[in-house]
């Protein structure tokens, strides 16, 4: 059997996009400024995404992310609000739409039997996108979210 070594210009793909979901919540800013760091270390491009759910404003959703976006981590990021009711499809299409190389998303919501029986919005993007996912760390102080 013959082993073939990797060489160094074959390492990891670079990172040049990376997508955040936000509900705009405490814990999801949380997520956020987690990835403006991590777009900070690689260079990368940061959108900040939020899906509209049918009946909502999505001009008006787009203007507060914008807002939300700048006040949290400054005119870097790009905000954009998606149509959509389900806020893991929404994601993992924008992923595919916007050649996006990783998904950050907060936990919150990750544990417990009911959520991983309705199959959460965390739990879904990690198993339906085509690229990285990086599922942070995002309760609060005493483990509640």
């Amino acid at each position: 059997m013959t082993m073939r070594l990797r060489r160094k210009s074959e390492g990891p793909a670079p990172v040049r996009r990376i997508l955040v979901g936000t509900d705009r919540s405490e814990t999801a800013t949380r997520a956020v400024r987690w990835a403006a760091q991590m777009a900070e270390r690689y260079e990368a491009e940061l959108v900040v995404c939020q899906s509209v759910r049918e009946g909502m404003n999505k001009a008006e959703t787009q203007r507060e992310l914008a807002e939300y976006t700048e006040q949290v981590v400054g005119p870097e990021a790009r905000p954009l609000a998606a149509q959509g009711n389900d806020p893991a499809r929404v994601m993992v299409d924008l992923a595919k739409a916007e050649d996006i190389d990783v998904i950050v998303i907060g936990s919150v919501g990750m544990s417990g039997r009911k959520e991983f029986l309705l199959e959460n919005v965390p739990n879904r993007v990690s198993h339906n996108a085509t690229c990285t996912v990086v599922i942070v760390r995002t309760h609060l102080e005493g483990g509640k979210p």
